[in-house]
This record gives structure tokens, sequence and C-alpha cells, in this order.
């Protein structure tokens, strides 16, 4: 199949961290032959971006962005601050231009960004894929490739919503169609609650150190530190994550206690039958994962 990455011919990426300035490198990298423009507020990212060759162009200001050749808008911000950019750039977009995301809640979120923006069709993305580091300097060209991607669309305009879709596929995403309030489940489970995890592993961790007073990181190993990768992601981002997505999150961390609590109660009982089959199970489930 041809690559046309659907089509676009100008592609306005609005935020250039990690996801922004990776979609970047690897539309270049895969042969995109229309112009990539950047916007954002900070002036050194943007430098950073046209010293990588990521971008053609870059902007901080939304009145300086040649909105007449840009077809296809992919917002790449912190979730939190979708919809005031979606307010904002909506009186500049042509009639016929695109407006996506690479976001990783979707569910009200999505509905808010439809109404906002229509008639100009929004398409919700989510691919799955990243790092803990964050900056453009940490961009990676092949990020994507063989990579899960969520689409959460609403509405019928299924010529533009393939468009999208063609253009992940051409570089190298495998690309699945999900209900945006679904998705937000699905993704509080296997990504934000881990996250949490993490986060709050780290947090206990603090709290005895201070508690004890030994400094415990001296000390942690590779399981802490592979566990435990994930907390070195970006406070701003994962912040406005939990709260997006807060009902679902808090769901999954109360039912994570209850198996915590589990585990608790037949430790405390030195039930050692019941630590076993609980322990067993698990790993089961995880080598199943490969």
């Amino acid at each position: 199949m041809e690559r046309d990455f659907g089509g676009f011919k100008g592609i306005l990426i609005i935020g250039l961290g990690l996801i922004g300035g990776s979609l970047a490198l690897s539309l270049k990298k895969e042969g995109y032959k229309g112009k990539i423009y950047g916007y954002d507020l900070n002036e050194s990212r943007i430098k950073k971006a046209l010293e990588l060759n990521a971008i053609d162009e870059g902007f901080n200001r939304l009145e300086n962005v040649p909105w007449n050749d840009i077809d296809l808008v992919i917002l790449s911000t912190p979730v939190k601050t979708f919809a005031d950019i979606a307010n904002k750039i909506k009186p500049f977009l042509k009639d016929d231009t695109v407006v996506s995301d690479v976001g990783s809640v979707k569910g009200d979120l999505v509905v808010k960004l439809y109404e906002i923006l229509k008639p100009h069709v929004f398409v919700g993305v989510h691919p799955i894929a990243g790092t803990e580091k964050e900056g453009i300097e940490n961009a990676v060209a092949d990020l994507f490739k063989n990579a899960r991607l969520i689409l959460t669309p609403l509405g019928e305009d299924k010529e533009k919503i393939e468009k999208v879709e063609k253009l992940w596929k051409d570089i190298g995403s495998k690309t699945e169609v999900m209900d945006p309030h679904l998705h937000d489940f699905v993704f509080a489970s296997v990504s934000h609650l881990p996250h949490a995890i993490a986060f709050a592993l780290v947090d206990s961790l603090i709290t005895l150190s201070k508690e004890t007073g030994i400094d415990l990181f001296k000390y942690p190993g590779g399981g802490f530190k592979d566990f435990t990768r994930i907390a070195a992601s970006s406070p701003t981002i994962w912040k406005d994550i939990f709260l997006e997505n807060k009902e679902n999150i808090l769901h999954t961390i109360d039912v994570f206690l209850n198996s915590l609590e589990k585990l608790k109660d037949a430790i405390k009982e030195e039930d050692e039958k019941k630590i076993l089959e609980i322990l067993s199970e698990s790993r089961e489930k995880r080598l199943s994962l490969g």
C-alpha cells in the first residue's frame, strides 16, 4: 500500500515534548514530504526541534502560524490544556482542517473537544508508546513503529478518520478503534494504575527513610529500579492524567488496595497456602504476557 500519510500536506504539532517530537522525527524518517510545523510556548524546544530537523518551522504565537498551509493539527501537550487550546485555535482553522491528539485520556475529554471544534473533525488518538523521559531532546524516531495505536473517533466523517489512521499506519503503528470511555477504563487499569503504584512506592521509601534515618535509596537493586522506572515520568503530565481520568483511576486503586490487603492478611495469618495461591496465580498470568 502506498504511503501518503493520509494525504496531509501540512501538519502542525502543538507541544514539542517527547511524543510530539518523536512524531515529527518519525514522519521525517519515514519519508513524509509535506511540511511539519511546531508550536510551543518554550522557545528552547522550538530551537531544539529545528536543530534536530524534526520541524520545518516553529512558532510560539498562534497568530504567526501559516494556518492556510495546515490541514492537520495534533495536540501534544498535557491533557488538561486541550480544551483551552482547542478554543484558541478554532478561529484560525481552515474549513477542512482535522484536529487530533496524542493524549492518554479520552472519555469525556473527547466528547468535549468534539463539541468545541465542530464543524471541524476531531479524531482522538492514543499511541501506546513512550518513555519516562520528557522533552524533544529525548525524542525517538522509531518510537511508534510496531506500537499499538488506539483511535477513539466520534461522528461519522469516515474519510477524515481513515486519513488520520493512515498517517499512523504509515509510520508503523498498529491501529485499533475503541470507544473513548472504554479506552479510559482499559488504560486506567493497565497504564494509569501502574504509574500511580510506582509513584506511591517511591513515596513509601521516602517515608521509611525519614522514619528510620536510613537513606534507603542507596540500596535498591534492579528489581526496584525496573518496577519504579515510570515514577521518573513527568509530574505535570501524570497529574493531569490522574485528574482527567479520576473515577476510573480511583476504582482501579481501590481494587489494587483490596488485592494488597488480601496478601497482607495472608502474610499476617501465616497462611502459606493462600500466599502460594496468590503468588502462583499472579506469576502464571504475568508469564502469559511473554
